[in-house]
Parts: structure tokens; C-alpha cells; sequence
């Protein structure tokens, strides 16, 4: 009777064994394929990333270039840097000369409006405000093309 007990006990033994030597399988077969949807799920994501910093390009392009042919051009404190940079692309040397942007320790994300980040940085808005729209003021008064000219920028003090 133990030798009986014995074998069904390794039988059963066996048994399981294989069965989670199965399990095993599906659970790497899954994992296989969680791993394959998240890679997709992630390049899909990056991807819709891309396309939306394309189109919020293309938005801030498009403003600027009605602003321009309607001659209504002006930088505001409500308009986000990204439409800065497209209005004028000198608008990052004034803003990187208040150390807004231009340095990795002075970044400000595109999104945010100059306004936001002149207060973050300290500056002074009004100030900031004249010095980029000095930039058009001296283009409109050069300018016989639609072309954007590079303006030779002051030296601009900073008082901290």
C-alpha cells in the first residue's frame, strides 16, 4: 500500500509540475505580448506627440504670418513663446538675454505664455514688451519685402 501511495504521489507531483511548466509558457506568451502592445501603444503615443507640436508649430506660424500681411504685428504678454519665436525669430535672443530660454538652466516650454514666463524669471514684462516689439518697429521701418531682416540688437542690461 505505501509504494501505491508513493507512485500516486509522484504521479500527482508530475502532474503538477507539468501543468505549471504550462502555465509558465502562457504567462511568458502573454508577457511576450504585453510587452509588444506597450512598445506599440508607446510609439503610437511619441507619434501623436510629434504631430501635435507639429500642428501647434504650424498654428503659431500661421498667426504670426497673419499678423504680418495684416500689419498688426505686435508681440503681447498673452501670446506663448512658441508665437514669439514665429513672429520675430530674434524674439529668442531678447528673451535668452533676460536668461528666458536659450540655456538648458533657463528653458521655458513653449507653451507658456511670455507673460507667465517674465514672471517666473523676474523680469520686468513691460520692459521685456518694448525690447521685442523694438525688434518689429525697426523691421517695419526697414522693410520693402515681407522678408524678416535680422535687426542688430543692443547690448541689453539686466539690473538684478
Amino acid at each position: 500500500m505505501g509504494t501505491a501511495l508513493t507512485i500516486a504521489a509522484l504521479l500527482i507531483g508530475l502532474i503538477a509540475f507539468v501543468y505549471a511548466w504550462l502555465l509558465r509558457q502562457d504567462l511568458d506568451k502573454a508577457t511576450r505580448r504585453l510587452d509588444r502592445y506597450n512598445r506599440a501603444l508607446y510609439d503610437a503615443s511619441d507619434q501623436i506627440r510629434k504631430w501635435e507640436e507639429s500642428q501647434a508649430a504650424t498654428v503659431a506660424e500661421l498667426r504670426a504670418e497673419i499678423a504680418r500681411s495684416s500689419g498688426k504685428a505686435a508681440f503681447r504678454s498673452t501670446m506663448t513663446v512658441r508665437e514669439g519665436y514665429a513672429l520675430h525669430p530674434q524674439a529668442q535672443e531678447i528673451l535668452a538675454a533676460y536668461h528666458m530660454g536659450g540655456c538648458s538652466s533657463c528653458a521655458v516650454e513653449l507653451e507658456d505664455t511670455i507673460g507667465e514666463v517674465c514672471a517666473r524669471a523676474g523680469a520686468d514684462t513691460a520692459q521685456v514688451m518694448r525690447d521685442l516689439n523694438a525688434l518689429l518697429a525697426v523691421q517695419s521701418a526697414a522693410a520693402t519685402t515681407n522678408d524678416i531682416q535680422r535687426v542688430k540688437l543692443p547690448n541689453l542690461s539686466l539690473e538684478l
